[in-house]
């Protein structure tokens, strides 16, 4: 009895102390599975803040790419802006250059090209009326006037006389081409152009008198022909008898400075004469 006793004592005992053992197997096995799986977790934990600094560095990398070729490109700008700067400067001190050499080498072409006896005289004339700026140096050219002339010498009444004032007249210059032909885009472009002509003394003064109290127009001259012809004023009256003799037309004009016939400032009126005398 007290064997069997002794057993059970010694199966409760071992019991207990497989137990024990059981617990502290499995103790260790959940301490080192729990240390097993923190050490994953922090090794995931590690590589993803390695990546994720891996990537920010690499955004980094790029932005700081992309702002150092933004920067080198507006330094390219700046740089040809700059050389396009002196280039136009350059290009301005040149063209500032050859415009006062061109105005020395004109002032002297211009006295040399002036005829003996002739006096170089400058007027402004539309480019329309300068033949529709199709003028070159050289040519010869007549030159009609559009004049305001006062009806009285005491009036201040004018009318419109178009007449030929001048025939055969040199054309030393157009604004400040002496010599070079055919610039005519630039001639028509321009809404008027100065005129430079080889005139005698007399003719001179005409021509600043006729520019002053009226608008000047040329005619242009064909080649190798300089003679001259009477020509009258251009009037309603001359107008008429050329239509009249050349095409055979009758145009019905005033006679100017008449009144018409059968009134007296426009109004019908009646002459009486007595003894020869109008009364």
């Amino acid at each position: 009895m007290a064997m069997e006793n002794k057993k059970q004592i010694f199966l409760i005992i071992f019991a207990v102390v497989a137990g024990i053992a059981a617990t502290l197997l499995t103790s260790n096995y959940v301490i080192r599975t729990i240390e097993q799986k923190t050490q994953e977790l922090s090794d995931q934990y590690d590589q993803k803040q390695k990546q994720m600094a891996a990537e920010l560095q690499q955004q980094s990398q790029q932005q700081v790419a992309a702002l150092r070729e933004e920067i080198g490109r507006i330094s390219q700008q700046q740089q040809e802006t700059l050389q396009k700067a002196n280039a136009a400067m350059q290009a301005g001190q040149q063209g500032a250059a050859m415009g006062k050499q061109r105005a020395r080498r004109a002032t002297t072409l211009l006295t040399m090209k002036t005829p003996a006896g002739k006096r170089a005289v400058t007027v402004m004339i539309d480019s329309l009326a300068a033949v529709g700026g199709l003028l070159n140096p050289g040519d010869f050219v007549d030159v009609m006037a559009h004049l305001n002339v006062p009806e009285e010498a005491s009036s201040d009444k004018k009318k419109t006389l178009t007449a030929m004032v001048f025939q055969d007249l040199q054309v030393l210059a157009i604004n400040t081409n002496l010599e070079d032909a055919g610039a005519y885009d630039e001639q028509q472009a321009a809404g008027s152009l100065k005129v430079t002509f080889a005139v005698d003394p007399q003719e001179a003064g005409l021509l600043a008198f006729a520019d002053k109290n009226g608008k000047l127009e040329l005619a242009l001259r064909a080649t190798n022909e300089n003679d001259k012809q009477m020509v009258k004023a251009s009037t309603w009256k001359t107008l008429a008898d050329y239509v009249l003799q050349n095409q055979g037309s009758a145009i019905d004009v005033p006679e100017e400075g008449m009144p018409k016939t059968g009134t007296k400032e426009g109004k019908p009126y009646i002459q009486i004469f007595r003894g020869g005398k109008e009364l």
